[in-house]
């Protein structure tokens, strides 16, 4: 839940850097740009996973790829009411499988992280 704060941080940042009353599409996508990016280089300096969240982050992608056909949506709060809530995987996990998900272009998160797109493979 804090990597989706911080990406609505950031995006309101953004809008307020380029004198826009509402954040935008476009700043969405550069928010999720720069948060992935500071993610990864994080991730490159020796703070990655350990190795039992990444298998729980392996098991939520196969879900959500099982669960959310290409083209069909659903909100993050269902999905963390049924993954977390229901299926006992930690928010860890869900925010960091939905990044990685995001960078490869297998899902968009819309409406500032609300609602979760399958959009790829």
């Amino acid at each position: 839940m804090r990597q989706l704060e911080a990406i609505i941080r950031i995006t309101e940042s953004l809008a307020k850097l380029s004198l826009s009353p509402v954040a935008t599409e476009e700043h969405v996508d550069e928010a999720i740009r720069l948060f992935l990016a500071s993610t990864m280089d994080a991730v490159g300096q020796g703070q990655g996973m350990s190795k039992e969240l990444n298998d729980e982050v392996g098991k939520i992608e196969a879900e959500l790829r099982r669960r959310l056909p290409i083209g069909w949506s659903t909100s993050y709060a269902t999905l963390k009411r049924e993954l977390c809530g229901n299926r006992g995987y930690s928010d860890a996990a869900l925010n960091r499988a939905l990044m990685i998900m995001t960078k490869r272009d297998t899902v968009q998160m819309r409406n500032g992280g609300a609602n979760v797109y399958r959009s790829g493979v």
